[in-house]
């Protein structure tokens, strides 16, 4: 097995060193939830890009790391409670820490399997992981919405221009549980089956949530509850705010090919290797179904010029997210958006940059057919 497969082990990696922190208890968790996000921070910035396909054969690897994913995270949740119970400013490191894997591990691994949609063990594994955050119409909303509407304006999981991330993550939230019920309860009425049944992978996603709150507090009463949905919290705000920089201020009009310019890429390696090469984003929208390991960075997509996390934080700050974005938004305007995506940009109270117009290339690019694999998921 070559050395790129074993990369992707790094996730699992820093779970690991955070069981085994939160086990020894004290100081330890600290550092250990720090370097986490640091890795995911500034040391993926100071690593810099990788800018070649490192997909490789070890497809078994792979698929041992995602479903290693729910019993780490089951194990941190554990230990999360026992650090409760035990009390003291510990308690807060470990939700710090679990929240964030939360994110990092356990939506970008159920994202991952979510999309295996005749696995029925991956599709178990994932409603389980979303759970941890507190996700339950993710499964629906994600697969048979976001993927059919991306960039368009009823699609909530792309974020408008000139919003708010705080802000998106509160509507996002609001309005992907409501489309992604009305998804499944569409879903299973085509079946011929009641909408209030354990058919409904929506009430299969509360069911698994339910259980972590009532094994909480079983174990360590209401504090236990307390601090686990702290720690859910944050990992779902951490969650939809990498959301928000996957398309934010991209545009699409209802029902137009989507295309490799509809979603931001990123090149940082750390980033790829964390996020299981989630930051491979547009060629992912564009074969839903393809694997991580073998997703590619698409030459003709946007790019965002830092990693997913640090995009997240710079996000909070609008006066430095507008200065790092507008540019490549008024770039994606004039080269790569077609007529009727700036008339839409200039419908919404946006400003479409007219110069330099767009290359032949870019035109061309920006008409072509769409892959056959993007509308089915």
């Amino acid at each position: 097995m070559s050395a790129v497969a074993w990369r992707y082990a790094l996730t699992n990696a820093l779970m690991v060193a955070f069981v085994s922190a939160l086990a020894h208890g004290g100081w330890p968790v600290w550092v250990v939830a720090g370097l986490a996000i640091l890795i995911g921070g500034a040391i993926d910035e100071a690593v810099g890009d990788e800018h070649e396909h490192s997909g490789c054969a070890a497809s078994w690897f792979f698929d041992l790391n995602l479903y290693a994913t729910l019993p780490l995270l089951v194990v941190i949740t554990l230990l999360l409670l026992q650090a409760t119970l035990a009390g003291g400013s510990t308690v807060v490191a470990a939700a710090i820490g679990a929240g964030y894997f939360y994110a990092l591990a356990g939506v970008t691994v159920a994202h991952e399997l979510t999309h295996r949609v005749t696995s029925p063990l991956a599709l178990m594994s994932a409603r389980a992981l979303l759970a941890f955050t507190l996700n339950p119409t993710f499964e629906s909303y994600h697969v048979y919405g976001h993927h059919r509407n991306v960039g368009s304006w009823h699609d909530p999981a792309t974020a408008r221009r000139g919003e708010y991330v705080l802000a998106f993550v509160a509507r996002t939230v609001v309005d992907q549980s409501v489309a992604g019920w009305r998804l499944e309860a569409e879903r299973l009425r085509r079946k011929g089956l009641p909408t209030w049944s354990w058919h409904n992978r929506v009430l299969g996603g509360l069911f698994c949530s339910l259980v972590i709150l009532a094994a909480a507090a079983t174990i360590a009463g209401a504090a236990g509850m307390l601090v686990f949905l702290a720690a859910a919290v944050f990992g779902r705000i951490i969650h939809e705010m990498v959301n928000y920089v996957q398309h934010y201020g991209l545009v699409r009009a209802d029902g137009a090919p989507i295309e490799m310019r509809h979603a931001w890429d990123s090149c940082r390696l750390v980033s790829n290797l964390l996020h299981y090469n989630l930051p491979r984003h547009a060629d992912h929208h564009m074969f839903a179904s393809k694997p991580f390991w073998d997703l590619d960075l698409a030459p003709d997509a946007p790019r965002l010029p830092r990693g997913y996390q640090t995009m997240s934080l710079i996000a909070l700050y609008p006066r430095a997210w507008h200065q790092a974005m507008d540019p490549l938004l008024a770039d994606w305007d004039s080269r790569l958006a077609n007529d009727v995506e700036r008339s839409l940009v200039r419908d919404r109270g946006g400003t479409v940059a007219t110069t330099p117009k767009p290359t032949a290339k870019a035109f061309a690019f920006a008409m072509d057919e769409p892959a056959e694999d993007h509308n089915v998921r």
